[in-house]
């Protein structure tokens, strides 16, 4: 094995054949290797798949000029490791163009590209000296880049090193930027201060700290990144935490498990068959790192977003829901009496009354993630009764539900919105007078026939089944426009008026008037 010393990397036409052997630094090890006959060198991933890298220069934006230990096998061993993709550029580290053509861009994680419009942006990311970043990849390579979206003005790329007024350092992958403890820590992932540009603006921040090595920041064979959002509505696929506080037993883990195993298939119970939740992923169990709880004076603990960024750093961006029940009390809990609670992440479904929503990146999915659905402590779920099942697995669906309703209005025949179909107050839930039953509000109301109507709910059993209404099931995506009958609802003789029989006038909605309001139920991605 030879040893050389890495110069002038980039001098015009230098190809490999200056990398260096010398001893290995841990977030290198046992990953480079190169024929004995060539110069090439290629980067094993964890699938054994080798990667070469193309030049001088996208070597150097990984391993800068530290020396790294570069296994030399013949090429009968090297033939056994399949070929992949070619390392690109560090994100982070330099801006790239081609020779032939005068667009400049910060590059992303596996070699997305996103284009500088002009020198006043590039100039506001990465400061005057900007111009000192750029390098040419030769048109050969260029191959081996997509290119997304150009930045807009108020953006910053995604996989950025950088560091705040105070001089703190961080790195933005493709969520929310998280600290490093220090600079060493930052030279553990193989980056130089000098990388970082200054950014005093407000970004979501992690306190989950980077204090070494850490693959997710280092890894020259990431895939490319793209988005993981969508509009899916026939197969769902959600995950359940278990997060303690503390110690937890087994009996609380079995329960969790128990309702986790019977979600499904109430969810298919409740609409018609016509969609699936896959709740097949295996119970994950959690417990505080440090950031995850923060305890109040009244013992209930407020749940960090930490959880879920925690969460993606181990499992895959593939849950449209994740789900996730306690051995405390909540804050939800505590402060309202509130059962269950559904924050939205994502949403690209227009016509249901939600504004598009896009928060995937502050928990860590790139767009997958639907929602989060806090349960609360498990123990105050009763699974010894056929009632004690249907009402938690209510509170299941009702949860679910919120991704699509209840947010409607209509417009009358002047043109006028309004909002009748929805709850008073907070408009995330049906109106008590509506028509129709569902796991988000309606009474049901049946008409008499003589000014009077019956409560329909009052009928039932306050843990009945309750299914998606066909309302809800249109919000879904699930039955077309086409099908869906006049809504009822009842305005009372008497206003607020409540009871098993109550008198006052039915009044109908078209399906018309609530797509006149909001459009056609659709997806937003293009």
């Amino acid at each position: 094995m030879k040893f050389f010393c890495l110069r002038n990397y980039l001098s015009a036409g230098l190809g490999l054949a200056l990398f260096i052997c010398f001893c290995l630094p841990a977030a290198a090890a046992l990953s480079l290797i190169r024929s004995s006959d060539t110069n090439t060198i290629y980067y094993v991933d964890d699938r054994g798949v080798r990667h070469a890298f193309p030049n001088a220069v996208t070597y150097f934006s990984w391993y800068g000029n530290e020396p790294a230990n570069v296994l030399s096998v013949s090429n009968q061993i090297l033939g056994q490791y399949p070929l992949g993709k070619n390392v690109t550029m560090r994100p982070g580290t330099f801006l790239i163009k081609v020779a032939t053509a005068s667009a400049v861009y910060a590059v992303e994680q596996g070699g997305n590209l996103r284009q500088l419009a002009d020198e006043s942006l590039a100039e506001k990311i990465y400061g005057p000296k900007w111009a000192a970043r750029v390098v040419d990849v030769p048109d050969v390579f260029f191959g081996d880049y997509h290119v997304g979206a150009p930045l807009k003005s108020y953006e910053l790329p995604f996989d950025l090193l950088f560091k705040d007024a105070a001089g703190k350092f961080y790195w933005r992958g493709n969520g929310a930027a998280r600290p490093f403890t220090s600079e060493a820590a930052v030279k553990a992932n193989n980056f130089s201060a000098g990388d970082a540009v200054t950014v005093t603006r407000d970004l979501v921040r992690r306190e989950k700290p980077i204090s070494a090595w850490e693959k997710n920041i280092f890894n020259p064979a990431a895939p490319l990144f793209a988005g993981s959002n969508d509009c899916e509505h026939k197969k769902l696929k959600a995950a359940v935490i278990f997060l303690s506080a503390g110690n937890h037993t087994s009996a609380e883990l079995e329960k969790a498990e128990l309702i986790k195993n019977q979600i499904g298939s109430r969810f298919a119970v409740v609409t018609e068959n016509l969609s699936a939740l896959d709740l097949s992923y295996p119970l994950v169990t959690a417990s505080d790192n440090g950031y995850i709880l923060r305890r109040r004076n009244d013992g209930a603990y407020d749940v960090q977003n930490e959880l879920i960024n925690s969460f993606y750093e181990t499992n895959e961006d593939i849950f449209d829901f994740i789900i996730v029940f306690t051995n405390f009390k909540t804050p939800e809990e505590a402060d309202s009496n509130e059962v269950a609670n559904f924050t939205p992440i994502t949403n690209d479904v227009s016509g249901i009354g939600r504004n598009i929503l896009h928060g995937g990146d502050i928990y860590g999915s790139g767009g997958k993630l639907k929602g989060v659905i806090m349960m609360g402590n498990v123990s105050k779920y009763n699974l010894d009764s056929e009632a004690g099942w249907n009402e938690t697995l209510n509170y299941v669906m009702h949860e679910i539900l919120h991704q699509w309703g209840a947010y409607v209005y209509f417009k009358d025949a002047a043109g006028n919105l309004r909002d009748e179909l929805l709850r008073p107050g907070d408009k995330s839930h049906w109106n008590y007078y509506a028509g129709f039953i569902s796991p988000l509000g309606g009474s049901g109301w049946i008409d008499n026939g003589d000014g009077t109507f019956t409560n329909g709910l009052a009928q039932l059993s306050d843990t009945a089944v309750r299914k998606y209404s066909l309302l809800d099931l249109y919000l879904m995506g699930l039955i077309p426009y086409q099908l869906m009958p006049p809504i009822m609802y009842v305005v009372p003789e008497t206003p607020g008026e409540t009871g098993n029989t109550i008198r006052g006038r039915a009044e109908y909605v078209s399906i018309s008037q609530i797509i006149a309001a909001h459009g056609q139920v659709g997806c937003e991605i293009k």
